[in-house]
Order: C-alpha cells, then structure tokens, then sequence
C-alpha cells in the first residue's frame, strides 16, 4: 500500500489540481461510495486513485473534512455532504464543490462519516502534499513536523517536489535536509541513499543519529 500510496501522490503532485475539471468531486465519489462510507486500509487507495485521476481543485478541502469527521452521507440518496447545524437536530447541507447550501436535513435522515485511526493517518500523509506547498509559511513548517514526527516513503515524492518552488531559505534547508532523511530510511536507489548517509557525517542531530541508527 505504501509504494501505491507513493505512486498516487507523485502522480498528483506532477498533474497537479486543474482548474478546468469536467466532473465534480461528488461524481467521484459516487463511483466509489462503498469505499468512502465504509473506508478502511484496504479501500482508502481506491478512491485516493480516484480523485488524482479527476485532478479538482476541492480535493485538498474534502480530504480534510473526511480526515476531521466533517462530512456527511444523506441516507436516502448515499449523497455526501458539508453539514451546519444550530441545534444539532436539522442540518443544513452545504455542496462539496461550492460551499453553498443545497438542502435541510433532520439529523436521523443523516449519517456522520467516521473513518478509523488506519484510515485517517492516511489520509494525513496524502495530505501532506498540499501542506508543503501551502501559501502560510507555518503551514510548510507544520507538515515537514508532521514528516519528521511520523515519517512515511509516501513522503519522499511530495517533499522533493516541492523544493525547487520553495521561497523561504530557511524553510527550503528544512526541506532537503527531511528529504535526506527520508532518503535513508526509504531511498531505493543506492547512490543516493550513500550520498544521504554521506551528508551527515559528522551531524550530531538527534534526528540524523535516529536516522542512521
């Protein structure tokens, strides 16, 4: 799952999030409701794939909610929404794709996604790409802390992927030097885990020595 976790965000990171989609994201995940109601480890790649090959814009906001239990299923239909509430007993239904809303709801008529800890820390680390090329800086900096707290192969594409657009110095030295470490743990190919290892020598960083180690 991790190599085909891999895949996925480098496919997305290369397209990137096209503005001219056809289909809305609702269209997507209809096609694979099942998988979005229900999700586990073994389903979550499935609709992941999905959404790199639609490429829309509010994918990074819906996996978001999802990862936060912020979405929504209208029993009668299986439609998927962003809810509001005042009194926690009529919803109102706001789109996926706009925001606005589209419909009240009564909370019985509503089922609240709930996706487990395996399927919400994938979800973390797909998300990771978006966060490293967020306009705040302290956006970057959160996901490379979030990289080097719980460090994935996943990571390895997006991070270096978003170095060469990086315009803060400090940030951009982060940046490679989390790459170098994930080099070590996950790089496959040998001169270039060498040259990761090579880097630090004579680092005394914690985070290089548990690297190395």
């Amino acid at each position: 799952m991790r190599i085909l976790r891999s895949v996925l965000i480098a496919s997305l990171v290369w397209i990137g999030l096209s503005l001219s989609s056809q289909a809305e994201i609702q269209t997507v995940l209809q096609a694979n409701q099942a998988a979005v109601e229900r999700a586990s480890r073994k389903t979550i790649d499935t609709v992941l794939e999905a959404l790199v090959a639609a490429s829309l814009p509010e994918t990074q906001a819906f996996l978001e909610a999802w990862q936060a239990k912020d979405v929504w299923m209208r029993k009668e239909d299986k439609l998927f929404f962003f809810v509001t509430t005042q009194d926690k007993k009529t919803y109102q239904l706001l789109d996926l794709t706009s925001g606005e809303p589209v419909g009240e709801a009564a909370k019985k008529e509503l089922k609240q996604l709930k996706p487990n800890s395996g399927v919400r820390s994938v979800l973390g680390s797909f998300l990771v790409q978006f966060q490293l090329s967020a306009d705040a800086p302290e956006t970057r900096l959160a996901a490379l802390t979030a990289i080097a707290r719980d460090p994935d192969e996943s990571h390895l594409a997006a991070l270096a992927a978003s170095i060469d657009g990086e315009p803060d110095a400090r940030i951009r030295n982060q940046k490679e030097r989390q790459l170098r470490l994930l080099q070590i743990r996950f790089e496959e190919d040998e001169p270039t885990r060498i040259a990761a290892i090579q880097s630090f020598a004579g680092d005394l960083g914690v985070d290089a020595r548990a690297a190395l180690n």
